[in-house]
């Protein structure tokens, strides 16, 4: 079904009467939470009762029922305690829980050979690309994603950030008829904020499907589940849309065309359980869309003393897609002075492992951080400001050559790949 954006605007506004009114329980409903047994014996929820589980990499994991101000302190542990994000799969059913248990395929996804070709050969595509990427321009998204009061899945704010974000990178695809942007609603546990996904449809590999996302919600620590807590999330994870907005932005500007489908994802609801990922993946893993490769931007803008630029991920990641990604970075980042460092992340550490448990191959890339610390301390926080971590973009530029690279060398350019005209095209749910 297509949508305009008066039907846009008409949803956002039911949605946020429904939040006013109670009639979505999300924030205050008890939910069955996957984790791990060493964040559960380290927290201060360790006292309660709970079911062991393993999952397909034979991870010790704990299944147990917990209310809200439950859940806010296990999210809280994992963020302070752990000095880490995610940490765990919330559902609202222990019978879903024990599905997910169940058909975990992390094991699968992070052995998977390579499901295509790995190889750099468009360079004549990537290389103009990144002369154009403009810290200005990443620098705006996230101020203007961190002046909202916060983006918390359950609050207004939340929707109409998600909402905002969806007329943004709509409108960067200049009308075009291969472009399209949706709101995903099917997250039973993501109250009234959607995921945002733009697809730009593969010319010549349309079923190849290639992701990039980042987290569009915020969180601080202590607020609970107030709608109106303040939660500017600068960098976490603001920083990771406005990196995707600038990759947009610049590989549509021409009306390039890939060969393969790219999707550029905004997830909702990724701090109180990767919610909004994992319906995702869920559903794309249940009607049998071929995900081959999957970009988490998670964290970007904060760098500070510290003689590397970039991390990736280094567990529960897909071998050859990592080994390709820093290929792709010694090719394309190196000779332009940048550095990378891998750091491990644990279990269910951000939105990417969404993808991992449900088979597809991942990896994931975050902030260098500082001596001290592999992410910016002030996450979680009021502190987390655009100030907070200096006032500008720089630490992202890298992240933005990157994303373009990922898609230029996985997705390619089809031949004839310059668009002469746009045809209008609709917001879609």
């Amino acid at each position: 079904m297509t949508m305009s954006f008066l039907q846009v605007r008409r949803w956002l506004l039911a949605a946020m009467l429904a939040s006013a009114s109670g009639a979505h329980a999300a924030p205050d409903r008890p939910q069955f939470v996957v984790t791990s047994a060493e964040t559960l014996s380290s927290s201060s929820l360790r006292h309660l009762p709970s079911d062991n589980a393993t999952d397909s990499l034979g991870t010790a994991l704990k299944l147990l029922e917990l209310n809200a101000a439950q859940q806010h302190l296990l999210t809280e542990h994992v963020h302070h305690q752990e000095g880490r994000c995610g940490g765990y799969f919330a559902f609202d059913s222990r019978r879903e829980a024990e599905d997910f248990l169940a058909n975990g395929r992390a094991l699968q996804a992070m052995l998977a050979t390579a499901g295509m070709a790995y190889n750099i050969d468009n360079q004549g595509t990537v290389e103009p690309w990144l002369l154009q990427v403009t810290e200005a321009n990443i620098r705006a998204t996230i101020a203007h994603l961190s002046s909202y009061q916060n983006r918390y899945y359950a609050s207004p704010h939340g929707a109409t950030a998600a909402n905002w974000i969806a007329n943004t990178w709509l409108a960067l695809g200049g009308g075009r008829s291969d472009v399209q942007v949706e709101l995903f609603t099917e997250c039973s546990n993501c109250s009234t904020q959607p995921s945002v996904i733009l697809t730009v449809q593969g010319a010549a590999l349309p079923d190849e499907v290639i992701v990039v996302g980042a987290h569009l919600d915020s969180i601080r620590s202590g607020a609970g589940s107030e709608p109106e807590q303040f939660a500017p999330g600068a960098d976490d994870d603001a920083s990771g849309i406005a990196v995707i907005t600038e990759v947009i932005r610049i590989a549509l500007a021409n009306g390039w065309r890939p060969q393969r489908t790219i999707k550029f994802m905004g997830y909702a609801a990724e701090e109180m359980g990767l919610r909004g990922s994992r319906a995702i993946a869920q559903n794309f893993a249940a009607i049998g869309i071929d995900v081959v490769g999957v970009l988490q931007l998670d964290m970007t803008n904060y760098r500070s003393g510290v003689s590397h630029h970039f991390h990736f991920i280094s567990d529960r990641v897909n071998g050859p897609l990592l080994a390709f990604s820093k290929t792709l970075f010694d090719a394309y980042l190196v000779p332009r002075g940048f550095v990378h460092r891998d750091i491990s992340c644990g279990y269910a550490c951000s939105d990417h492992a969404s993808w991992t448990e449900n088979g597809f191959p991942s990896v994931m890339a975050s902030e260098p951080g500082s001596p001290s610390n592999s992410f910016y301390p002030g996450l979680h926080t009021a502190s987390d400001t655009l100030a907070g971590v200096g006032g500008t973009a720089d630490a992202s530029i890298p992240f933005a050559y990157f994303g373009l690279a990922f898609i230029g060398e996985l997705a390619k350019t089809s031949s004839g790949t310059f668009l002469d005209g746009f045809e209008a095209t609709t917001l879609r749910e």
